[in-house]
Formats: C-alpha cells, structure tokens, sequence
C-alpha cells in the first residue's frame, strides 16, 4: 500500500468522518494511516488504489422470471445462460470460438461516470473548454475538490462466464481484469475477442489485455491508444463498438466525448467536439479517424460487401435516432455543444438529422432513415443459426430505460445508388432491456439484459435463444467444429474452401489466416476465379490488400495481378478493385478507373471518384465534374466523393473559379470542398444567387471557423434574401468582428423593413451583450470567449437607428427600448415618458415603457409610477410597485399595503413579494397581520408561500415556533400538508 494513498485516507477520517472511513479500512491500514498523519501530515487527494468490492445482487428466481416475459416467435426457444451474481451490470459481450463470453460490467455509473446534466453551469463550461483528457482531470480536481476521491472507489470490470458441461447454462465465472477506477476513466464498454489478447475500451484508452499462460488472468495490459473522452458529454457516450474489420483492421467507435490521441507514428488526432469511427492495424499502428460527426455510434457493423453501419443516438429534442451508412472521411453533422442549445442548434435548425432533403447541408451525409429510440448493441446476421430468414438482416438493442418498451428490433437496407435505402424492420425479441446482442458459436443468438433503468442494480442476465428448426442442424454443427480449431495449424486448400463458406464467420477466419501467411497467389487465384460467388471473391480481395498493406514488397507483383478485376462483369467486384487500385496507388490502373466514372453501377463511380481523388489526377477534372452534375443532387455518397475528389485535385484557386459553374451542386460541392481545406477563398460563394451554395459558404466559414472570411460574411448582411440560418450566422459573424461598422450593419439590420421579426430581435440582442462575458457562441454554443471590448460602438449604432426603431410595431419596438435602456442611452427617455402616459397604448407596452424608464431615469419613474391607479391590476399597474418598491420603498409602503389586500392574484402576490425588500416597523405589522391570517386559515392560499418568504428571517423566534407547529400540524392532517403553501 502506498504511503500517499494512506495519507489522504487519513484525512478523510476528518472530513467524513471515524466510521465511515473504518468500514472501508482494514485495521492493519488504519493503523498505518494513523501513525503516517501523526509523523508527516497531510496529503490532499485520496488515490484509491484499492476499489470497493462492488454490490452485486444474490441468486434469485428473478432472471428465470424476466425470461418468460419476454416476447419471441413461436418457435424460438430462451434459456437463461447466466445471471447474477455471476454477472451484472452488463454494457457489451464477445464470444472466443470455444463459446466462452468476456463481458464488461460497469460499476461506475454516476459513482465515478458521471454526466453534464448533474453539475452545474460553471462544470458545463469547464467541459465546454476542455481539449485534452488532462484538461478534464483538472477541473474534476478544482471543482470537485474533496469530493473526487469518490470517483476513484468503484471500478468496472471484464468477466468470462463459460458452460463447461455442454448442457447450455453457464457454470463457471470469472473477473480476468479489473480495476478500471481512475478520476479519468469511463465505462468499460467494448470487448473483442482475438487470438491474441482481449481489445478493451474505457475511456480514455483502448486497451489490450493478454492472458499468456491461458489461465483466466491477464498478464499484460497494453495501451494500444490513449486520449478518447476529452470531455464528460452524457453517460454511455463512451469509447465502444470494437471489431475487425473485412480489411482485418481493428475498428471502434467513440461518443461525442471527443479525443485528442497521438498516433503511433506521432500523427495528432484531435476533435473535441463529434463522435467518431477510428480504425488501426490489430498491433496499433495506422491509428486513424475514419469517420465523424456522430453523437454515440455505440455499435458497428458491416454487412457481407464490407459496407460499415452504425444506429446513432438521438439527442432527445425532437429529433430521432438515425441509421447511417459510414462512408470513409464523412461527417453526418453533430457536434457535442449542440446538447446544450434548447432547440439543439443547427442539428435540429436545419434538419441534419433527417434523411437526405434538398435543403440539408452538403457538407453532410445524412442517415439512410431514422430508427429505434435507444440503439445500443449492433450486430450483423452471420448466415447460420437461423436459417436463411435473416440473410441479411441487422440486429440493433433498443435500450430504453425500461424491459417493457425495450428490446431488439430487426432492420434491412437494400443499395440505392451508391449508397443504401431502408426496407423493412420487425421486433422479435422484446420487453427486454437489451444492452448488447451478438450470435454464438453455437448458432444461438444471446442478448444481455441491463434489468432496469439506468445507473445498474448490480443484476444481469445474459439469454440465449435459439430457433430448434435450425439449431440442430449439421451446418450449425459444422460452424462450431471449425470455429474451434487451430486456424494456424490448417492447410491452404482448407482455408481456400472456407471462403465459400455459407458463415461468414469461417469466410472471414479463413480470409485473415491466409493473409497472416502471406499466401497471395492463393487469394489471388480465388479473386479471379470467375466461376466462385461473389463473397468468395470479395474476402479474397480483401485477403489479398491486407498482404500488399502490410508488406510492402509483395505490393507490386499483387498490383499485377488484380488488375483484371478492373473489367470484371460482377459490379461488386470492380469496385473492389477499383478501391483495392485507389488504396494501393495502382499508378498503371488510373486509365481505367478514369472509364469507370461512366460505369453502370453507382457503387463503381463511388469508388473511382475516391481513387482518382487518391491519385491526386488532375486530368480527370470535368468527368468528376460531369459525374456531380448529373448524380450528386440525388446521391450523397456519390456527391461526398466527388468532393473529395476535387478537394484532393484542385487548389482552392481553381476551386474558387468554379463558383462560375452553371451546376448549383457543383458550386456546393466546390464550397464543401473549400471548407475541407479551411480555405477562405469560400467567401467567393457568399453572394451567389442560390441561396443554398450560399447557406453553405456561410456555414463553413462560421462553424468550422475560418477567421480570415468572417469579416466578409458579416458585410453580406441585409444585401441579399438568404436563408433564417443564413442571417443568424452572418448577424453573429458581425458581432464576432465587433468593429463600429459591424455594429452599424446589425443596428441596421434591426431597423430594416424586410428583416425576419426574430432575426430583428437576435440583432438587438446582440448589441446588447456587445461586450458578451459568456464564452458560449450564440449560434453553435461552442467554446468561443470574445476579448473584453467597450459598448460604445453599441450604444453608438443604436442610437443611430432608434428613431426608426421606436416606429415598429410590437416586439422589435418594445426590444428596441428594453436594449436602449439597457445600454443607457438617455435621448430615449423622453420618449418612454410619452409612451408610459400614452393611454391608447395597451398596458404591457406602457409597462415596459415604465420598466425601461426606470433604468435610464429613476425618478421620474417614480413620478409616473405614483400616479398609476391602483385599477384595473393589469401589468402597468405590477410595472409601477416595481418601481416605487426599488427606487422609493418608503412612498411604495401604501401601494404595497393595498396591493396584498386586491382581488387580482398577480397584484397580491407581488404586493408580498416586494413588501419583503422594504424595511420598517410598519411593514413588520403588516407581515404580522398576514401571518395570523395564515394560522386562522382566512389567509388567501394563493399568496401563502409569498409571504412565508417575505417573513423570512424577518419574524422572532417565538412566531417561529407558531408557525413550525402549524406545519407540523398540517402534516397530520394531510398527506401533502408540508407542500401546501407552495401548491
């Protein structure tokens, strides 16, 4: 035990006390504690080395209840595989090939994970401005203070449970790797099984866990990445969806906790703000980001042509989950300070979240459909099990914090041009609070059960169904037999034989072994076999990129080889080689590849855009433009590789011409391409005549932000008819630059004839928070503090435009003097005056006439005020003992005195409000009188709580006494009676 850890467990026996701390000391360490306190002192913090041994629920005939109210087909058949408390709190699982499953369980929900929405403002923004992990530790230490320690007392775990005896239970269960407990750490929440090791994430590392001698102990842990979750986000927006990948690369996923990780060959990976896909070799190396914009992909999956899926969250505004079709460097659009906008900013503004509509942004690519409420754990149907009724089906949890509306939903898509379109989707597992889902060995599909809610109940069950029609039958046997053997010791014929296998499972064991060896000519023969199935073929391709990755000297003769498959029939293969050519840099294939922008097939042309855009080809500039004038409007994914093509083609001189393009897609594409490249020359589309590629410009130099542009997209303001989102960004863009003029150019738009009301009102407010001391932007709410600037040039371009302002109508007119006085321009006084007194007015207006007077000339204020009559009790009346009550409490006594005493309930309940801000003996008397009232019961209810306020700390403590026993009293009586004043 180290000396630090006692220390500070010492200091915790005066902070929380002797015997909180002696149930978690054993007496041999509170001894050490005390005599390190007594010799050296204190230390500050606690590292709690030593995690409480976690509440896990005993064995009870629970499990086997929920079982039976959970909805299947017929013909299914359920059994509970394993339960507390052998296991609980399961967030993920994984199988070996012997059928053993290594789970995650989490002991650290909101008891060392926590989640924005239980701090307060100043922790949001704390979480607001953090860009690396460490930024995180320290303002968890600073605003935490003592009270981190407990951050570090429960920690999540990785478990095996196995059925040794073959009868289809678990029978033995066991923790190979624990505490995970660190301030820093998150949720253990991915496992993947290889050969190899264990891949673990928890934030903020991606781990992998070595169990050398096969004991069920792991040996080494190994940071394989390290820098996931520079922020708190949400709970389970965490560091997860581990798998291999066709290309045999290792694949995850992160929430919008955002990273900030140094790659093994020193490459600086950092986004703060957006989920992300990462992918890396299995030892770590080639860390990269392959896809962005997601709010918590929790799980991914691929189906059987190597296309990448994920069911990404929902925000819960209004907004719903959306399944996305993860095209390489795409960015579907969220960003993680959008949470703390109350309409979720431009997510929710602009549709991002929808699928793809002409007026969404085209920097996007947007989700094929929107689907579940919770999605958590993702798999792909592996070909056996189930017979052939789910070829081709997703599985996706829907965890929605209760097994009566949860459970896992089916979904299949079908491709649609270069992408996919959504088909059909069905229930049939459900009332299940599924956190994972995942098939077998055995051919059984098997889903953990969180139980119920959302912190964990130290319970969990993990079932496994089964469909008897299949589940005996021999190609499930088979699948089993060959997922357990020594894939290493088969020979090649073998392995050539299993990439026909109708699972792909054995497909992709078979493909991976045989690029382990190298064996190219053998995949390579099967690519080009053009009598074998497609799959086949695929695997082989695939088999084959991942030798010429990874030796470099086999590269060429490979090139050589495949090179044919750039004519093949089968469309699916061509664009395979074509990607396989892009990927490799197959100099001598861009010929052909250059054809393929006109092949039949949507897939193709994808492909070809990304390759030529890999080469860096230049001369294929008007067939890339050709391409995205006839099917980028349609197409997304087609569009999205367009623009990469021409981001990596062209400068952002020649992209900047294209804005003379007759294609307005080719113009949005131009400017996307421009904002890839934070290049200012996209400010060249701010004043082209669709508003479209303009809404586009604008959003790329403000969002991302390019500074150099800001400026110019603040003087677009007012001179053309633009998107709502549009003027947002270019009223804001004016109040980032904050010179004089920019300030003039919002004042004039405020007071301008055609200017949307809201966007008139957004105008005035932002003049008055010129000098904003909140660092959040108006628009996106990201981290964006202004410099300290004077009102000045403010109060300069309101004054200027306030007479016309005062000559609207309603809101902009009434904000117009709620900001000028706000900012003190005085020449705005006499004009209240007239309004207060103008009676053909109606009285909100009058009020805050009378609101804003006061702050620019409080005594004649309250001159007006006193000579407001007491009827009708309508707002300038509340307006005017505002007034009197602030800037005169000794003339305001006798309004207030008759205020509590009117019928209108506003006005009374005011008159107690404002009468305890005013002091004297009188006053007391009133208060008095109001509180025997209370205690008759002949006081009105609906002030009641008011002037319990108002005698607060005011009264002695004998009427103190009174009024305890009165409430003690009301309890009694009524089950609500302690509530009763505030009801």
């Amino acid at each position: 035990m180290s000396s630090k850890s006692c220390l500070t467990s010492c200091e915790l026996v005066l902070e929380q006390g002797f015997m909180n701390l002696l149930s978690r000391l054993s007496n041999q360490r509170l001894l050490q504690c005390i005599f390190l306190t007594l010799t050296i002192g204190f230390v500050p913090e606690l590292l709690a080395d030593d995690p409480i041994t976690p509440e896990v629920a005993p064995a009870s005939s629970e499990g086997k209840e929920s079982m039976m109210a959970i909805r299947l087909p017929a013909d299914w058949e359920i059994d509970l595989f394993s339960a507390e408390p052998d296991i609980a709190n399961v967030v993920a699982f994984d199988f070996d090939h012997q059928g053993r499953i290594y789970v995650c369980e989490t002991f650290r929900q909101n008891q060392g994970v926590t989640d924005n929405r239980g701090h307060d403002d100043r922790w949001l923004l704390a979480d607001l401005a953090a860009e690396t992990v460490q930024d995180r530790i320290d303002y968890h230490r600073e605003l935490l203070a003592g009270e981190a320690i407990t951050y570090e007392q429960h920690d999540d775990r990785v478990r095996r449970i196995e059925d040794t005896d073959g009868d289809g239970i678990a029978d033995t269960s066991l923790v190979v790797a624990s505490g995970f407990n660190q301030l820093e750490e998150g949720t253990g929440a991915s496992i993947l099984w290889r050969p190899s090791g264990l891949y673990y994430t928890c934030i903020p590392k991606l781990w992998k866990l070595i169990d050398r001698d096969e004991d069920g102990a792991i040996d080494d842990r190994v940071v394989m990445a390290d820098g996931f979750g520079v922020r708190v986000a949400f709970r389970g927006h965490d560091l997860h969806g581990l798998l291999v990948g066709p290309d045999g690369r290792l694949y995850f996923s992160i929430g919008d906790r955002g990273y900030h990780v140094t790659s093994e060959e020193g490459e600086v990976l950092d986004d703060p703000t957006s989920g992300a896909v990462f992918r890396c070799e299995l030892d770590g190396s080639g860390l990269e980001v392959y896809s962005v914009g997601l709010r918590n992909p929790q799980e991914l999956a691929f189906n059987d042509v190597g296309d990448f899926f994920t069911v990404d969250n929902n925000s819960d505004s209004g907004d719903q989950a959306r399944v996305v079709h993860l095209l390489q460097d795409a960015d579907s659009g969220w960003r993680m300070h959008y949470q703390y906008l109350p309409d979720r900013g431009p997510f929710n503004r602009e549709s991002i979240w929808k699928p793809f509509h002409p007026e969404q942004p085209a920097y996007i690519v947007p989700p094929i459909a929107n689907f579940t409420d919770g999605p958590s754990g993702l798999t792909y149907y592996p070909g056996t099990g189930f017979g052939d009724q789910f070829k081709h089906h997703f599985f996706i949890c829907d965890f929605r914090g209760g097994a009566a509306n949860s459970g896992v939903q089916t979904f299949t898509v079908e491709p649609d041009g270069a992408s996919y379109r959504f088909v059909s989707s069905d229930k049939p597992i459900w009332n299940v609070l599924a956190t994972d889902v995942g098939f077998g060995p055995d051919g059984s599909l098997y889903v953990s059960d969180w139980v119920n809610g959302w912190d964990g109940l130290g319970k969990g069950r993990i079932y496994r169904i089964s469909d008897p029609r299949h589940s005996q039958s021999e190609i499930v046997s088979e699948v089993k037999k060959k997922l357990s053997e020594n894939w290493q010791a088969l020979d090649e014929m073998t392995l050539r034989d299993c990439l026909e296998h109708a699972d792909r499972r054995i497909r992709l064991e078979a493909q991976w072994e045989l690029a382990r060896r190298k064996s190219w000519p053998v995949l390579a023969a099967v690519a080009c076999d053009t009598t074998l199935g497609p799959l086949s073929r695929l695997h082989a391709i695939w088999g084959v990129d991942q030798i010429a990755r990874m030796n470099q000297s086999l590269e060429e003769p490979i090139k050589e080889r495949l090179r044919g498959l750039l004519f093949d029939q089968e469309a699916v293969i061509r664009s395979a080689a074509v990607k396989f050519a892009g990927d490799r840099q197959d100099d001598k294939a861009i010929e052909r590849i250059q054809e393929l922008l006109e092949d039949q097939s949507a897939r193709v042309q994808y492909y070809a855009l990304r390759a030529l855009g890999e080469f860096g080809d230049r001369s294929s500039e008007a067939a890339v433009l050709r391409v995205i004038s006839e099917q980028a409007e349609s197409d997304t994914a087609i569009r999205h590789a367009g623009i990469l093509a021409l981001s990596q083609t062209r400068s952002a001189e020649e992209l900047k011409l294209l804005s003379q393009h007759e294609v307005e897609i080719v113009r949005r594409s131009a400017v996307v391409a421009l904002r890839r490249l934070h290049h200012a020359g996209v400010a060249v589309f701010l004043n082209d005549e669709s508003p479209l590629v303009a809404a586009e410009a604008a959003s790329a130099i403000y969002d991302l932000p390019i500074q150099e542009a800001m400026q110019q997209l603040g003087e677009t303001l007012g001179k053309t008819t633009r998107s709502m989102e549009y003027y947002r960004r270019a009223l804001n863009a004016n109040h980032r630059v904050g010179t004089l003029e920019s300030a003039m150019r919002i004042a004039e738009y405020a007071a301008s004839n055609t200017a949307p009301e809201v966007m008139k009102l957004e105008a005035l407010q932002l003049l008055e928070n010129w000098n904003q001391t909140d660092p959040r932007d108006r628009v996106l709410n990201d981290y964006r503090p202004l410099p300290v600037r004077e009102f000045g040039d403010a109060v300069i371009a309101l004054e200027m435009n306030l007479q016309v302002l005062m000559g609207r109508e309603g809101k902009v007119r009434d904000e117009a003097i709620r900001v000028a006085s706000q900012l003190g321009i005085s020449g705005i006084a006499p004009m209240l005056v007239n309004r207060v007194g103008n009676e053909s007015l109606n009285a909100n207006e009058r009020a805050s006439a009378l609101d804003a007077l006061s702050r620019l000339d409080p005594n004649e204020a309250v001159q007006l005020a006193g000579s407001v009559r007491m009827l009708p009790a309508d707002d300038l009346l509340l307006s005017a003992l505002r007034v009197l009550a602030e800037h005169s409490p000794e003339a305001s006594k006798q309004r207030l005195f008759q205020a509590i005493a009117s019928r209108d309930m506003r006005t009374r309940q005011l008159g107690w409000d404002l009468l305890a801000t005013v002091e004297g003996d009188d006053v007391m008397q009133v208060i008095h009188e109001g509180l025997e009232s209370y205690l008759a019961g002949s006081l009105p209810k609906d002030v009641s709580l008011n002037l319990l306020e108002a005698a607060q700390g005011r009264i002695s403590k004998e009427w103190e006494v009174k009024l305890g026993k009165h409430g003690e009293k009301q309890k009694k009586e009524d089950a609500l009676g302690q509530w009763l004043p505030s009801i």
